[in-house]
């Protein structure tokens, strides 16, 4: 299959940070309008500053990377903007139901920017973008573990607060997920988060098992509620944990070159999808910071027929996979099975 043929597939994606996938052209435009320094002389040294294209050697790398595109990130207007643009980039892929996820908390650290200003924009960014594409988008609220705790609770409440108010797409928001070091923290300190946002209708996906162990994603699946498991790579390694993600239905999120570059696997080609993929794991194909790693979802579909010889067939099976772990309500997820997959 060609890179023409793999664009016009029907696609779904679950992974993918909106808030670290923002168009270079974007980030110009947004860094001039609002007299943003981002650090660099040039546009061609901003453009090295703000791509992540070969395995990084250290985690300062990539959050320089990542807190220099947080920064356009600024206001309404540009927040709004960079919510419909990832819409539209998911429209240009062939995606047909695309969950995006950011972090209030991240997109705020070092800014007078509300956590309402933030939700809000999201929510009417991808307001614009669903009038304008048959596209159907969910939203999934991160937790970083990295940052303040309070702060932390307080994003969770807003969210909350939203999914339960009268904006016409305060349904959209129904995920919530635990994202960066998770091997950091003592698990136990995010649990009291994930139970307060399950209560409230929103369903728990987790950052787990990407360069950790396997065992960490069963501690993310009984601790947290899980349903899905953003990466979760490492079950490969643990068969009694593969084995009891399959038993609970788990879905995993695959991410294959986001997982090279940040140094999970040593290339692309002994990236473990194929073989999660024959064990009967189910997993979807994301690009999870398509933008800042200057890929698209087709370039994942690309690498999965180049090195697992994934064809239609697969893609297919795939895609239904994702759309029924998708956290869309059902009406939404059995309209596009019955279109799409």
């Amino acid at each position: 299959m060609n890179e023409q043929q793999l664009r016009k597939l029907p696609k779904a994606t679950v992974h993918h940070h909106f808030d670290g996938s923002v168009r270079f052209e974007t980030i110009v435009d947004l860094a001039k309008h609002n007299s943003l320094d981002l650090g660099v002389k040039d546009n061609d040294q901003l453009y090295q500053k703000v791509k992540v294209r070969t395995p990084m050697t250290d985690l300062q790398s990539v959050l320089d990377t990542f807190w220099t595109t947080q920064k356009v990130l600024c206001n309404y207007e540009a927040i709004k903007r960079i919510a419909f643009e990832n819409v539209e980039d998911c429209f240009r892929d062939g995606v047909k139901l695309a969950e995006l996820r950011f972090a209030p908390t991240f997109i705020s650290e070092g800014k007078n920017l509300s956590n309402d200003e933030i939700i809000e924009a999201v929510l009417d960014g991808i307001t614009q973008g669903m009038d304008k594409y048959p596209i159907q988008i969910g939203l999934i609220s991160i937790v970083p573990r990295s940052l303040d705790l309070e702060k932390n609770k307080l994003a969770n409440l807003d969210i909350i607060k939203y999914k339960k108010s009268h904006h016409k797409s305060s349904d959209r928001l129904v995920g919530f997920d635990l994202a960066d070091d998770e091997e950091s923290t003592d698990p136990s300190l995010w649990a009291p988060l994930a139970l307060e946002a399950r209560e409230a209708g929103l369903q728990v996906t987790v950052h787990s098992g990407e360069g950790t162990k396997a065992e960490y994603v069963k501690t993310s699946i009984d601790t947290y509620g899980a349903k899905r498991i953003g990466h979760g790579i490492a079950i490969v390694d643990d068969q009694n944990i593969l084995d009891y993600v399959k038993e609970n239905n788990i879905h995993l999120e695959i991410c294959p070159t986001s997982n090279w570059l940040t140094n999970c696997v040593p290339s692309l080609r002994e990236h473990p999808i194929g073989e999660l993929y024959k064990k009967g794991v189910s997993i979807s194909i994301n690009a999870d910071d398509p933008q800042l790693m200057d890929i698209d979802l087709v370039n994942e579909y690309l690498v999965c027929h180049k090195y697992w010889d994934f064809g239609a067939q697969d893609f297919h099976k795939i895609n239904r996979q994702t759309t029924e772990h998708s956290f869309l309500d059902d009406d939404i997820k059995q309209a596009i099975l019955k279109q799409f997959f």
